[in-house]
């Protein structure tokens, strides 16, 4: 996929390689994404999309390759890690909140520790991003106490409190009601129009279609397409995804 010269490069993958014991999960994975683009990352399950992105802030160590996260390489150094994990927010299938802590102490805490922010500058944060998301009226309730989309809500805002410079989506509405995925799609829309660098893995084919700048296509561990929506779902060019799209409603 060609990309404009202006924008700047954010993450740089190649040839990654993750095996699970005998399993290779990635098979050489190479892509650059940029800042400000939202990359929808698509492809049937089993097929890499998020052992990929979850080798980008070593939740998962790659085997083999290189990944360079604003210009710093992901590797076992410590401080390189903690400056990487620093700047790359990530949002999970399953939310991920703390039960024992309020919904505004979720938002504020890594803020406090990591940031060394004040309580009250971090707790001041946590409810404008709270308001942002539509939950500034359940700060002092606990996980417990809000719906699977709202705890999603949640988890995001959390991510955000960081003021990282890419967010990592992991099928963000998988775990979800289906009567709830519109509530956090909503907010991912807002937030794709921010100029803040997302990668998406996401089984979404309206979301990606409608709001991705960019879509990566897997299977088997490999990248088969990186294109754009709108090139992908009109004109697919492998034969592996013209079969996947076969089996998918685009929305």
């Amino acid at each position: 996929m060609t990309t404009p010269s202006t924008l700047k490069p954010i993450i740089e993958a190649r040839d990654v390689d993750k095996h699970f014991g005998a399993f290779r999960a990635l098979k050489g994975a190479s892509a650059t994404f940029y800042e400000g683009q939202v990359t929808a990352i698509i492809g049937p399950s089993g097929s890499g999309k998020s052992t990929f992105l979850r080798t980008l802030n070593r939740l998962e160590a790659h085997d083999g390759g290189n990944i360079r996260i604003d210009g710093i390489e992901l590797n076992d150094d410590m401080k390189n890690l903690d400056a990487i994990r620093r700047e790359v927010g990530m949002v999970f299938q399953n939310f991920n909140l703390f039960s024992h802590l309020t919904i505004l102490k979720n938002v504020a805490l890594a803020p406090m520790r990591v940031r060394k922010m004040s309580r009250a500058d971090a707790e001041a944060k946590a409810l404008a991003l709270l308001e942002r998301v539509g939950l500034k009226d359940q700060a002092h309730k606990y996980p417990v106490q809000l719906s699977g989309g709202q705890q999603q809500r949640v988890a995001i805002a959390r991510a955000l409190a960081m003021d990282p410079k890419v967010l990592l989506f992991d099928e963000p509405t998988s775990a979800l009601d289906p009567e709830m995925v519109n509530e956090v799609l909503a907010v991912m829309r807002e937030l794709a129009h921010t100029g803040i660098t997302m990668l998406v893995v996401t089984h979404e084919m309206g979301f990606a279609r409608e709001v991705a700048d960019r879509l990566i296509f897997f299977d088997l561990g490999v990248i088969l397409e990186d294109t754009t929506p709108a090139e992908f779902f009109s004109n697919p060019a492998h034969p592996r995804a013209k079969a996947f799209l076969s089996q998918v409603r685009p929305g």
